[in-house]
């Protein structure tokens, strides 16, 4: 975003709301004007086509003539049957004309109408046009026609005319042979009358309605973009509050309630974030405080005397024992923070988490921590998934940890992965601890609750287990019967084939 635009500046006209609208109803105007300009054209490209049909199976005609129609005289049926193929294959009319320009075979199979003509039919409406049958009557003789003379000349002859109310297009061509003539025409209905009307008079109609549309298009935008830059004003004024409430006035259309009660519904949430991150914040530092307390008793108990040897000792645990736990503490929350970031800068690939679980049953197997505790595994073979492979480890080592802290000596812990409905991987962590509380089962996933107290664990370890999974497109949730043990349930995208 441009800073005039984060300082609440106008935007600049061309890129607005109002430059839209009253483009669009400009258009719309000049549209009808527009189809009928690219009709025109398109009526050229019919004229251009029917000319050439004629012409082309004029000459097909006349040379089928020369070749089946013998030396001299008459044409033969044959000759005739390939001229009646050609009129029947392009749809026109052939005549075969002697000498004296008579009428020797009439083949008549056009129909005075296409593809383009229905389309206009349906755009501007039913055309009445005369037959061509009718028409041809009106011109009189063949042997008194210009066309037919010219032939006579030698030169085959080629042209277009429109009938008087301009609703019908006939195109001819006239051929010679050594038997006569070949006359063909092909006609097609045409809303050429009405799209000459239509052109001179919708740039009339713009003229007239260009204005008072320009108007409607104002008030339109005024009517829409008023009370949108009114709630981006107040919207944008709540920067400067220093707690902003979500206390947007729902006021205008439906549509802008709907859009203010959005902002009131994220600037509730974000207050709501606000509020965790407060609590996380004082939650950090009464963390931070034990230890370094520790750490400053400590220094001051070796500045006041000499210490002895069995006391130094006591207090270098301590130092110890509290920088570690100052150190687990900044690590854990760094992995926190980088992880409800979405671990934008971390590189991802394909996973298999199986596998992964598998590994690390063997490793906690091993761990002399929990030699009386019994892990064990089963599920799919392989199920991959996209994201950060050691972040994946992270959850499990959690989840696996955290269940065996609460099954005690002689407990099991067991994990399931599995491919559900081939899209999505379900890892269960169950174990046979005294399970959750009711009570206690909606925080489990907050930062810094632990139910086993604090030398035990930080409370950090649930919630990046949330952060990682939620980060990878995934969901985590718990269950338990109190009493029965707990089940860790982590659902997360399969990754796709390839």
């Amino acid at each position: 975003m441009d800073d005039g635009r984060a300082r609440g500046g106008p935007l600049p006209f061309f890129r607005s709301l109002r430059f839209r609208v009253t483009a669009l109803v400009v258009a719309v105007l000049f549209a009808p004007t527009l189809l009928v300009l690219a009709w025109l054209s398109v009526e050229r490209r019919v004229l251009s086509h029917l000319v050439a049909n004629a012409d082309f199976c004029a000459r097909v005609a006349a040379a089928a003539l020369d070749e089946h129609g013998g030396a001299a005289g008459p044409p033969d049926a044959r000759a005739l049957a390939r001229v009646q193929a050609v009129a029947e294959e392009h749809l026109l009319r052939l005549r075969v004309l002697d000498s004296a320009g008579a009428v020797v075979a009439d083949f008549d199979h056009d129909q005075g109408t296409d593809l383009s003509q229905r389309v206009g039919d349906l755009l501007l409406g039913a055309i009445e046009a005369e037959a061509l049958e009718t028409f041809d009557a009106s011109l009189g003789p063949i042997a008194q026609r210009p066309e037919f003379q010219g032939a006579q000349q030698g030169t085959p002859q080629s042209a277009c005319q429109l009938t008087k109310n301009a609703s019908l297009l006939v195109c001819h061509a006239v051929h010679p042979s050594r038997h006569g003539y070949v006359y063909a025409q092909d006609s097609s209905r045409r809303p050429v009358a009405h799209l000459l009307y239509l052109r001179i008079e919708l740039p009339r109609l713009v003229a007239i309605t260009l204005p008072l549309s320009l108007l409607l298009a104002l008030w339109l935008t005024s009517r829409f973009v008023r009370p949108l830059e009114a709630l981006r004003r107040r919207a944008l004024a709540k920067i400067h509050e220093p707690t902003p409430s979500a206390d947007l006035p729902l006021q205008g259309s439906a549509e802008m309630q709907d859009v203010a009660a959005a902002f009131n519904a994220l600037l509730a949430a974000l207050a709501e974030r606000r509020k965790a991150n407060e609590a996380f914040v004082a939650d950090l530092v009464h963390e931070f405080k034990n230890p370094v307390a520790t750490i400053r008793g400590c220094a001051d108990a070796l500045a006041e005397a000499p210490a002895e040897r069995e006391r130094a000792a006591r207090l270098s645990r301590l130092l110890k024992d509290s920088s570690h736990r100052l150190d687990t503490l900044v690590s854990q929350f760094l992995e926190l923070a980088r992880a409800e970031a979405g671990m934008l800068h971390e590189a991802r690939e394909r996973v298999d988490v199986a596998a992964l679980a598998r590994g690390l049953v063997v490793a906690m197997a091993d761990d002399d921590r929990f030699a009386r505790i019994r892990f064990t595994v089963s599920g799919a073979a392989s199920a991959r998934v996209v994201g950060v492979a050691y972040r994946f480890e992270s959850v499990l080592r959690n989840l696996l940890e955290n269940a065996a802290s609460f099954s005690g000596d002689g407990g099991k812990v067991h994990v399931s992965v599995d491919v559900l409905e081939g899209r999505r991987v379900e890892i269960r962590v169950c174990d046979t601890g005294p399970g959750i509380s009711e009570e206690d089962r909606p925080r489990v996933f907050d930062r810094f609750f632990t139910t086993r107290g604090r030398e035990q664990g930080s409370g950090l370890g649930l919630a990046l287990v949330r952060a990682v999974v939620e980060a990878h497109g995934g969901a985590v949730s718990a269950a338990s019967n109190p009493g029965r043990g707990a089940t860790f349930v982590v659902e997360l995208p399969l990754a796709p084939v390839g």
